[in-house]
Formats: structure tokens, C-alpha cells, sequence
């Protein structure tokens, strides 16, 4: 991108005299004064101003691997997003991503693709639960602990309590969502104390609303075969007071 947003030229009158104009370098638009074509707003620029959004910065990345799964184009630009005709779709979906803080948004698009799910269909509820549940099955487990961790941490501070006492004294309903969300993993719900005996706390609705998100079979199975792992975790929960 160019660092100056304005291109002056000299157009001859007819009666010999020379007068300046000014381009606008998103859009090429011409201006005769220089003021106007600073406070010129086109689409193109906007755009450009608005590159340091989170939902313009989750749809510039989506979009750079749509075009590099679709092998059409190398050393694409932001200025080339910009001026796409999916730029509206795009940020469409950084905005729903950052809307309902979507854990890992590459996989997420990576999964997208790799199930040939159209991109209007790329803001769908359903789709991302599809994904959310297979992730929390597939992702690192030291990554699902940190990240359940520093999620129970963050709640604690709200409601005045410890993070290891999140399972033990902080509103059920609540946890309950935050594992729908992802945001608690079944890594760490299975491997402490206060996570097996809040599980056990729950109701019939509650159990059910959560059940595709930390699946007892699957998670029984899995557990045993990754035991080492496993006891890796139990002993830094245990260690934490979890």
C-alpha cells in the first residue's frame, strides 16, 4: 500500500493554465482541491481503516486461506481483501466468531473447508457446535486445562471466590454454559474432585444440555488410553486445589 493516499496531476486548461487535481488511491477517484481527498471516505478506504478490527482481522485471515486452499492467487494483500467481492461475507464471519468468542478460529476454518460447508452457511450456530465438539475432543489437552483454568479464574474474580472453587460454589447454570461454550473442557472436568462432584451435582436437564460436550463413554475410553496424560493432569489439579 502505498504510504501517500493522494496522487497529484496536471491537467492543461484551454486557456493555457495548469491545474492541479488530487487521486484518491483507494477508489481512483479525482478531486481538484487536496483537502477533499483527505477527508474523502470511500468504501475501499473505509475498509482499509477498519483492517485493525478483531472481526476484519478473523475475516482477512479466513479469507487468505480460502484463497490459499483454492490455490488462486499468492501474496495476497489487505488491499486486495478490501476490494473483494467477499469482503461483506468475510467479516460477516469475523464478527460472529468475535460475537460468540469462538475457540480457535483457523481450526474452526480449516474445518469449514475440510466439510465443504458453504460460506454463507459459515455463521451457523449449528455448524460451530458440530465443530466445537469434535475440537474438544481432538485439541491439546494442556491447552483445554490452561484454558479452562484461566476461564474459572476470570469468573472467580467476578463473583468474589477462588478460580479452584469455581465447580464448588459458583452458580450451576452458569457452568454449565461455559461448558456448552467450550470454554471449560472435559479435561479438567473429569480429572479433579470438585469437577467430578459438580457433574454429579447437576440435574437431568442440566446433564443433558451438556452431554454431547463431555460425552462419558467417549471421555471414559479416552481417558484410559491417554492415562499418562491423565495423571499428569490430576496432579497439577490436585496441586492447585482443584
Amino acid at each position: 500500500m502505498k504510504s501517500s493516499q493522494k496522487k497529484k496531476s496536471n491537467n492543461t486548461k484551454k486557456t493555457g493554465e495548469t491545474e492541479s487535481s488530487f487521486q484518491c488511491s483507494f477508489c481512483d477517484r479525482v478531486f481538484q482541491r487536496e483537502q477533499t481527498v483527505y477527508t474523502h471516505l470511500c468504501d475501499y478506504k473505509r475498509r482499509w481503516q477498519e483492517r485493525g478490527q478483531t472481526a476484519n482481522r478473523i475475516g482477512y485471515n479466513a479469507w487468505v486461506s480460502f484463497y490459499k486452499k483454492s490455490n488462486l492467487k499468492k501474496n495476497i494483500s489487505y488491499m486486495d481483501f478490501a476490494k473483494s467481492r467477499y469482503y461483506t461475507a468475510f467479516v460477516k464471519f469475523g464478527h460472529y466468531c468475535s460475537d460468540i468468542k469462538a475457540i480457535n478460529t483457523s481450526r474452526y476454518v480449516d474445518w469449514l473447508f475440510d466439510n465443504n460447508i458453504k460460506l454463507h452457511e459459515w455463521c451457523s450456530d449449528v455448524n460451530y457446535n458440530k465443530f466445537l465438539i469434535q475440537y474438544l475432543k481432538d485439541e491439546d489437552p494442556f491447552d483445554a486445562v490452561a484454558r479452562s483454568v484461566e476461564t474459572m479464574i476470570d469468573h472467580a474474580k467476578e463473583i468474589e471466590i477462588q478460580g479452584k472453587d469455581c465447580f464448588r460454589y459458583a452458580n450451576k447454570n452458569r457452568i454449565v454454559q461455559m461448558i456448552v461454550n467450550g470454554k471449560i473442557s472435559p479435561w479438567i472436568l473429569y480429572n479433579c474432585e470438585s469437577g467430578i462432584a459438580f457433574l454429579e451435582s447437576l440435574d437431568e436437564v442440566q446433564q443433558k444440555y451438556i452431554y454431547d460436550y463431555i460425552n462419558p463413554e467417549y471421555w471414559l475410553i479416552k481417558l484410559k488410553r491417554d492415562r499418562g496424560i491423565m495423571n499428569e493432569i490430576k496432579q497439577i489439579l490436585k496441586v492447585g486445589g482443584y
